[in-house]
């Protein structure tokens, strides 16, 4: 059953993907350091909530087979948008059309948006706890995402208000992915189990293909420093 709070939540999550472009609007570049945190923290959260909840409640829900299954589909998926839509690191590339560049991480991260929704709402179904949790880190995470699509659209000098926009509605793809993961899993408990694991899969392949390498690439003491900081946090909030 889909809750008012939970679609709140995830309403919420995805929203704040424009404060990345807001960052971005306001400081035109951040610092190394600060970006390099910043994704760190994302990384260690999405780390954490994966394999501290999400995980271990998907082999409770479902065993194991189907909890593999789950990881792999959800890295697979991941890794079939890496390949047919570029989108966070490919803000490395040498074109210089900035815009056009912004438009595709803006498509990407709008689709990998949906297993991140259905995590949500997957995990609400467990517990609103750890719905609230797994929204939290998705948003954070989301921060720089927006982040993310927004720098190259400034580069590009695209209009301020059109940036915000573009870069939040990215992000409000979340709450089709809720929608979708509430409504179906109330089928069985191994659709739980799968969702769980799917959106587990998911998160730590955004994690070890873009967001450790650019947090790195920036300034790795301050990337180290924010993975540890983030884990650290997700542990506390079991």
């Amino acid at each position: 059953m889909i809750t008012i709070s939970i679609l709140l939540l995830s309403f919420l999550a995805g929203l704040v993907t424009g404060v990345g472009a807001v960052i971005a609007v306001f400081i035109k570049k951040p610092s190394n350091k600060l970006l390099s945190f910043l994704l760190g923290f994302a990384s260690g959260i999405m780390l954490g909530i994966s394999t501290l909840s999400l995980i271990p409640e998907s082999l409770a829900a479902g065993g194991l087979a189907v909890c593999f299954a789950g990881i792999i589909g959800g890295a697979g998926f991941l890794w079939l948008v890496d390949i047919f839509l570029p989108h966070i690191h490919k803000t490395e590339s040498e074109c210089d059309i900035y815009v056009k560049l912004g438009s595709f991480i803006a498509l990407g991260i709008a689709f990998h948006n949906l297993p991140e929704g259905i995590a949500i709402g997957a995990s609400n179904q467990v517990s609103p706890q750890l719905g609230f949790y797994t929204a939290f880190s998705i948003g954070v995470h989301n921060i720089a995402e927006g982040l993310s699509v927004a720098m190259p659209l400034c580069m590009g000098k695209m209009d301020k208000t059109k940036i915000v926009v573009i870069t939040t509605l990215t992000g409000l793809a979340t709450l089709l992915g809720t929608v979708l993961g509430s409504s179906l899993i109330s089928v069985s408990g191994l659709f739980i189990s799968a969702s769980l694991a799917f959106a587990a899969g998911a998160m730590i392949y955004i994690v070890s293909d873009e967001l450790i390498p650019v947090s790195h690439h920036a300034h790795s003491h301050f990337a180290n420093t924010g993975i540890v900081m983030g884990i650290i946090l997700a542990l506390s909030l079991k």
